[in-house]
């Protein structure tokens, strides 16, 4: 959970959210450095290049909104796209270690594997991370701003 917010100002969603939740290592600044930022700017279906084009033509077009029912649902749909490239990630893993074990692929063959491997599966999560820990922000003082003032 994102110091200084409540429980109840951020979504509940699974058991899995021990997964899911920032751990006390994860910041923005690791992500950008990780290279999140590239990944957002290039990622073809919903970066920030793709994005800049069809608002050209669909000025509405977003895919979130100030609002908090918004927010929460983009936050849900990063957790999908994670998962999605994590069983990626794993399971073509397994079959590439699997078949450099049964002979079929060379040295040459699992270090491309793996290479491309990293960073079709695993680098995607880099920008999910990246993407909730500014979503929980986004949360947290939209939340603040919805709730009523103990002062007043």
């Amino acid at each position: 959970m994102i110091p200084g917010s409540r429980p109840e100002d951020m979504p509940r969603f699974s058991i899995f959210d021990f997964w899911f939740q920032p751990k006390w290592f994860e910041s923005e600044r690791l992500y950008e450095r990780l290279g999140a930022l590239v990944l957002k700017r290039y990622v073809p279906t919903g970066g920030d290049l793709v994005m800049q084009r069809l608002r050209r033509h669909h000025p509405e077009r977003r895919w979130v909104t100030v609002s908090l029912q918004s927010l929460r649902s983009y936050e849900a749909r990063t957790r999908l796209n994670e998962s999605i490239h994590l069983i990626g990630f794993i399971g073509f893993t397994a079959l590439a270690t699997t078949k450099f074990a049964s002979g079929a692929l060379t040295t040459f063959g699992l270090a491309t594997a793996m290479g491309l491997n990293l960073f079709l599966g695993l680098w995607p999560i880099v920008l999910q991370r990246y993407n909730r820990l500014r979503l929980y922000r986004a949360i947290d003082a939209r939340s603040r701003l919805a709730r009523p003032t103990l002062e007043n």
